[in-house]
Formats: structure tokens, sequence, C-alpha cells
């Protein structure tokens, strides 16, 4: 057994020892929503889901999102150079443009490269995570091969409350925000705005090669969110969303010795307004309409063949109309959306919109001590014309505490307009990539104690893949992605302790040369472990977190080395309104590489105070 995944499997190895044989407890009344597009409690959920609440978000001081999701099971990240910079991210080992993100139930992303930039989302500004791991196509539409993301905004309830924060770090971090939020009679508001900005490091791992790019490469945040619901009566009620951000990140160019402030500036964000009406005692109806923007302004140095200034923006308008009928014992879903897709760029692309008109039912019940769910969808896409997908999961409650289960799903990407369009580049008779995933699961829950155990199986046909011989992408690839999670979580009246630990097995099955190899950036072992200690006003942590070998080319040539951080936060609750939180991460200072060339940061804290009155 490898030394640094040790204290994780001692963590989940005592989730099933006897020493836990202590009396169940009633199921945790945690409500989940992305598993089913349902309101489920979430010892009723049969999709490997995490759930991250706003209160583990402050008490624990995570700076940056990326950061926080990389720390959950099947999550691996991929930065190019610190704060502000492009992230890839890995869940069970498919892609960023693999993976669906939603901001309230709003589509996020961008249509050129099919990824979310996840990076400029703030954290201040969610006031909840969750984390849907395999396909989830049936539910969201094209692109969930790997699972679903989705952001919660802040939301008021109770007095009305303001919050101030201010924050400062290593690399000249500073962070502030402040908010407002809470309800008057039928109707809850949040308002919030936070900036943060960093010196950061420099983004290149060897600057020596291009002598102008060792300064520090910066990043600045300034983001907004709003949110607002009224409930006219107790059957109907309307409201909306905001969340936007402002960010100008800095970093290098490893091709050239000419100086340059290589830089780009975003928007990104996402805004919805909604009204849900009870319509009978057993039909909820929901209509929607949301638009997400991913729009950035690249300045590099000119040359022959590119401007200084290049854009690439992506809007996505969608509108929805669900409906959650009661029905025996259980609930059918059936709802109708519409997404449309549009881009504009200083790139001319051949075609620059596209249309996605679905239709999708669902029914989730639970039959004795069965549980039971299903979900159809059907995609009529402007491009790629109809697609469906579909899914069935099943779980038995053996006791009140231990769930045995088994899923089957469907999934499925469409080629991203840069895969089909970008000029010079792009191949527009690409076809969509498919996925059928079967896994099982063993679960325990009880008020104290959250474990499991999780196997997939995730078999991708016709994946694109990067063809140098052409410059262009092709559907040339197979890849089969399968592993096993196991997760802990144990909430003690003094001590917390917990952790994840993935197997992953990610491996190219195309023939030809890379048969057999595996996938670039997926580790085989990864894992995350945590202590805490909590009293009545103030809680502690050390956390450690692993990553074993990856490669850094699909070649499996270049291979990169495994590495253990080392982490510690403590929050403390200094008097009746103020609170202090401190984090400092990679406490060993571990020299450590994600991807070759590009720099990862040494030690590096936070220490941040609040004011909220009580």
């Amino acid at each position: 057994m490898k030394p640094r995944f040790t204290s994780i499997y001692l963590l989940v190895a005592a989730a099933f020892s006897p020493s836990f044989a202590f009396a169940e407890t009633p199921l945790l009344d945690e409500i989940v929503v992305t598993a089913a597009r349902q309101p489920q409690q979430a010892g009723a959920v049969l999709g490997d889901v995490t759930v991250i609440e706003r209160e583990q978000i402050d008490s624990f001081g995570n700076s940056d999102l990326n950061t926080l999701l990389s720390q959950q099971a099947g999550v691996q990240l991929r930065s190019n150079g610190g704060a502000g910079k492009v992230n890839s991210l890995y869940l069970r080992g498919a892609n960023g443009n693999q993976i669906v993100v939603l901001i309230d139930g709003v589509r996020y992303g961008s249509a050129t490269t099919g990824a979310a930039a996840l990076q400029n989302m703030p954290l201040d500004q969610i006031e909840r995570i969750e984390i849907l791991r395999g396909p989830a196509a049936s539910l969201y539409g094209a692109d969930a091969i790997g699972g679903a993301i989705q952001i919660f905004t802040r939301r008021g309830s109770g007095a009305i409350t303001p919050s101030v924060s201010v924050g400062y770090g290593t690399q000249n971090t500073v962070e502030t925000s402040a908010s407002v939020a809470g309800s008057t009679g039928a109707s809850r508001f949040a308002l919030g705005l936070a900036y943060s900005r960093t010196d950061g490091i420099s983004a290149l791992a060897a600057p020596g090669n291009a002598p102008n790019n060792t300064d520090k490469d910066g990043y600045e945040n300034l983001s907004l969110s709003l949110s607002g619901s009224h409930q006219i009566n107790e059957r109907h009620e309307f409201g909306g969303s905001l969340l936007m951000a402002w960010s100008e990140n800095h970093y290098d160019n490893a091709w050239t010795t000419a100086p340059y402030d290589y830089r780009d500036e975003s928007r990104n964000g996402a805004a919805t307004v909604w009204t849900r009406n009870t319509i009978t005692d057993i039909w909820t109806s929901k209509l929607q309409y949301g638009i997400s923007l991913d729009d950035s302004d690249n300045y590099q140095l000119p040359s022959a063949w590119s401007a200084e200034k290049s854009t690439f923006k992506t809007t996505q308008n969608q509108i929805g109309w669900q409906n959650d009928i009661a029905l025996g014992a259980g609930s059918l879903l059936l709802a109708l959306e519409s997404l449309e897709q549009r881009i504009s760029s200083t790139e001319k692309y051949a075609v620059d919109h596209r249309r996605i008109n679905s239709v999708l039912g669902g029914y989730q019940a639970q039959l004795g001590t069965v549980n039971l769910q299903l979900n159809l969808r059907s995609d009529d896409n402007s491009q790629f014309g109809r697609n469906n997908s579909g899914s069935a999961a099943l779980a038995w409650q053996i006791t009140p505490g231990w769930q045995l289960g088994a899923s089957y799903g469907t999934g499925y990407r469409a080629p991203n307009f840069n895969e089909l369009y970008y000029p010079g580049f792009g191949n527009p008779e690409l076809k969509p990539e498919e996925s059928r995933n079967t896994e099982a699961f063993l679960r325990y829950q009880s008020a104290r104690l959250q474990a499991g155990v999780t196997a997939y199986h995730n078999r991708l046909t016709d994946l694109l893949q990067y063809n140098p011989a052409t410059y262009t992408t092709d559907n040339i690839g197979k890849a089969t992605l399968q592993g096993v999670t196991l997760n802990l979580d144990w909430q003690g009246e003094v001590f917390n302790a917990g952790g994840n630990l993935d197997w992953l097995d990610a491996t190219n099955t195309t023939q030809g040369r890379d048969y057999n190899k595996q996938l670039a950036y997926r580790a085989e072992f990864s894992g995350f472990a945590y202590a805490g200690l909590h009293g009545n006003d103030w809680t502690a942590r050390l956390e450690l977190q692993g990553m074993g070998s990856r490669y850094d080319d699909p070649a499996n040539t270049i291979r990169l080395a495994g590495y253990g951080l080392v982490n510690v936060a403590a929050s403390w609750q200094v008097a009746r309104d103020w609170s202090l939180t401190a984090r400092v991460n990679n406490l060993l200072d571990k020299d450590y590489v994600q991807a070759t060339g590009y720099a990862t940061q040494g030690i590096n804290g936070l220490l941040s105070v609040r004011w909220q009155p009580k």
C-alpha cells in the first residue's frame, strides 16, 4: 500500500468495521435536487451525489471553487499556473467538456471550447454545490458524459442580516465581500458583492526559457449576485437570480522572449427568472427562462497571423417548462426545454449558432423497501438531429441505514464549435460521442455517519480526438472509464473525520499507436482525508490530499510524479458578531507538477475576518 494513501484507506475501512456497529438512527433530511431534477431526501437519492453546503465553505476558508472541487470524490484537477488560470477538471476521468455545469438550473459554459470557466466563479456568491457523477444526459442533455455540477446562488431567509468579510494572504492576496439577505413577509432576497485580487506566481515553471516571463501573473475578480422571490399565496410563487463575475487574468507565453502583458478580460455568469404554480393538489408546474454568458477578450503580441485582440463570446438562452405530478407511490416528471447556443468571435466561424429542443420524462418512487428512478430524454439538435438517452436506477433499503443499488445510463457529447468550425482546423463532419455507464453501490447513512462504495464502468465510443496529421479533430476514438470510489464522513460531538479514495482506470481502447494507453492527466489513484475538532465557538481541521502519477501525453511517454499536500484550517467565533477564519494550503511547501511547464503554488494562506450580526 502506498504510504500517502494509508490514512485514507484506514478512514474508509473504519466505515465498515465492527467498531461502527452502533444503533442506527434516522436518515438525514438534507434535500438534493440535481440527481432527479426534483427535490429528494438525501437517503432516497440513487445517483452518486456530493452536496457542499455554505457552512462548509465558510468554516474552512476555501478561497476558490476549483480547489474546493478538487477535494471531492472522483474529481481531479489540472491547473495552468495558479489563481485564475485555465483549469481542467476531470470527473470520473471525463474531461471538462464532458461535464454539464449549471447555475440555478441554467446551463453555463463556452460553446467554443465546450468547458465552463469555473476559475471565474467566486465562492463567496455560492450557497451550495451539488456534484452528480455518471452520465446525466437523460436529465440535462448533451455533454453530461461524466456528470453534472450545479451551483446554487445565495438565498435569503429569516431576519434581514448584513455581512462583511475582509481577508489578506500570501502573494498580496486580498478578498473582500459584503452582502445583505433575509425575508420580509412573503418575500425573500439576497444581494452580494465580492472583490478579490492576487499578485499570483509566474504561470510558467521554467521562465528561463522566456526571460520576460519571470514576472508574477496576477488575477482580479469583481462579482455580483442577486436573488429574490415572492410567494403570492400558498399555490403561486415567482422569483429570479443573477450571478455575474468580471475578471482579468495575466499569463505567460513560452514561445517568445518579446515583452508583452499577455492577459484575458472575461465576463461570466448566468441569470434566470421563474414562476412556480401549484395547479392541483398533485400537480406543480415551473416555468423558467435563463441566459448565461461566457465572454472573453484575449490580448497577445500581434503578429502576421494574429491580431492583438481576439474575442470569444458564448450566449446560451434556455427556456423550460417542468411539471411534477404525484402518481401512486412516487412522482412523475414531464418537461419541455429549448436551448439556443450562439457564439460571436473575431474568428469567422462558418456556423455560429444551434438550437436544441428537448422533451424529457422521469419517474421516481419508493415501493416498500425498493427505491426506483427512471428517466428518458429526446434532444433534437439543429446540427446533429435527434439523440435519445435514458437511465434506470434501483436500490434496496436493506435496513434504515444500509442501501444497495445499481444503475445504467447513457450519455453523449455534441462536438463544440471549435472542433466543428474553427477556421482552417474544424471538421464539420463530426458526430457526437456516446457513452454507456453501469454502476453499483453500497451505502450507509445515519445522523452522524455517511459511508459508501461505488463501482462504475463507462464505455465511450466515437471519442473525439485531435489528429496531428490533419490538424483537425476526428471521431477515431474509444475509451473505457472504470473505477471504484470509497467515501466516509463522520460528524461527532467534538471530533469529525472523513475522506475519499478513488481508483480510476481511464484507458484509450482505440486501435492504433495509443491503444491501451492511459488517458492523459488521469491519475490511477487519488484521495483526500481530513480530521478535525470543534467546540462551541471554534473549529480546527487537518487535510491530506494525494494524487498518483499521471501522464502528460496520450502516448504515455511523459510521466508526472504523484504528490501529497497537507493543508490546515481553523475558525473562531471571537465575539457574538465577529469571526476569524485562517487557512494554509501546501503547509509543507511541496514542489509538485500538474501540467508540464506550468507552475504550482508553494505554501500559501489567507486570514479573514467576518462581521455578521446574530
